[in-house]
């Protein structure tokens, strides 16, 4: 794959050729070799002296000396360390074209080596030669496609060069050998949304790759959750659910969408499902509890919400959800004026208002307030109740599933 891309991008947008190796200059110390080599000491002991240099951070020692090597047609010795040496010792003389220079002699002994190809290919970033920086770091991923340093490499500069066509290429070789890479795909988005097209696709491209892999379809659907399209979701999470029937996440994901399109039917049995999968979570018992409050079956509505305030330990979104079923039952039965009954039931849904205001549920402050100052039972309200009278419970066939009961004032 990677090799027919090669062909392409050498060829169509850069016509890269092997960078030209121009001739050695005076800094380069021209190695041109000598013609006697009679006066030339042992090539083992050139070696030495080089690597020596090296070592001790002698970097003019070494490059001096390393040419010495060469004149003396000693190259072939170790050319596997003497060129990177050599040229890594220009680099710290601050000499970047020289270590060019190097590199490429280099490489007409060791062609394929990678390492060798890397540095060159740093070496050109470094001094603004894209062209030749891509043909490196392209003959290294011909030899060993799966060099994921490589492929984040090759994949910046084509970034960096707004070449967002050629990066998408070289991150989908990448995502073949690191599918679930987080630095890939988002790059790959970064490039999508620099094309135009939707950045959704990276997910969806890679989840179709492999549709029984839960997470890349989360991932997928994550996004679909970015865009609002619900109907997408319904279809992805049922095709996810083959695989995997329980999954807590997909279910989540698959209840919310229907709700979102007002499908309280489908959502209901979705989120049922999700209740029985994980009946710890008590987020579902209030979304259950919000669907039947809207069916007006208020003696159901309540049974989730208490289970929900049980699973969570009373936290205050649990409790701010079973006042709204209370709540909404009065404001269903109540007529004009209200009667004390009526009364009685708006009091205990103040009471839970209250109750989660106080454990940090900021939103019942409102209802908390309009309850207290209009709808709960006064002095005068119970002035007409039996005197022996200390607490009731409301009366009625509206209200005849709750069993609380308030206080006499």
């Amino acid at each position: 794959m990677y090799k027919s891309l090669l062909i392409i991008g050498m060829f169509i947008f850069f016509g890269c050729v092997p960078p030209t190796v121009e001739s050695p200059t005076a800094d380069q110390g021209s190695f041109q070799i000598y013609d006697d080599l009679e006066d030339c000491d042992p090539c083992e002991l050139l070696l030495n002296f080089a690597s020596s240099n090296y070592q001790n951070r002698d970097w003019r020692g070494a490059v001096d000396n390393y040419n010495q090597l060469l004149r003396c047609n000693c190259g072939s010795q170790d050319p596997e360390n003497t060129f990177k040496y050599m040229a890594y010792s220009y680099q710290q003389l601050n000499m970047s074209d020289s270590a060019s220079y190097i590199f490429n002699q280099g490489l007409k002994y060791t062609p394929e080596d990678t390492e060798l190809l890397k540095m060159a290919g740093e070496n050109s970033g470094k001094l603004g030669n894209v062209e030749d920086q891509i043909y490196y770091y392209d003959k290294i991923l011909s030899i060993e496609e799966n060099n994921v340093e490589v492929l984040e490499m090759l994949s910046n500069v084509y970034r960096d060069q707004e070449m967002y066509e050629n990066q998408v290429d070289i991150l989908d070789i990448w995502l073949k050998y690191e599918p679930a890479n987080k630095t890939a795909n988002a790059e790959k988005k970064a490039a999508f949304s620099a094309l135009g097209k939707d950045e959704s696709d990276v997910d969806r491209e890679r989840w179709e790759s492999e549709p029984s892999n839960i997470q890349y379809g989360l991932a997928y659907i994550q996004s679909l959750q970015d865009l609002g399209a619900d109907e997408k979701i319904i279809e992805v999470s049922n095709e996810i659910l083959v695989y995997e029937k329980y999954n807590t996440d997909i279910l989540r994901a698959l209840g919310d969408a229907y709700l979102n399109l007002y499908k309280e039917d489908e959502a209901l049995d979705v989120y049922n499902t999700l209740a029985k999968a994980d009946p710890t979570n008590f987020d579902v018992a209030i979304d259950i509890s919000k669907i039947l409050i809207n069916r007006e079956k208020f003696q159901d509505a309540h049974k989730w919400a208490e289970k929900a305030v049980s699973m969570s330990g009373k936290k205050g979104s649990a409790i701010y959800q079973r006042a709204e079923v209370y709540y909404a039952a009065a404001e269903l039965c109540s007529g004009d004026p209200l009667s004390f009954w009526d009364k009685v039931v708006y009091e205990i849904s103040w009471e839970d208002y209250k109750e989660a205001f106080n454990k940090g549920f900021s939103q019942a402050r409102a209802r908390r307030d309009f309850l207290g100052e209009n709808f709960v039972t006064t002095q005068s309200d119970w002035f007409m109740r039996p005197e022996g009278e200390k607490e009731v419970t409301p009366h009625g066939d509206c209200y005849s599933w709750i069993t609380r009961k308030i206080s006499r004032k």
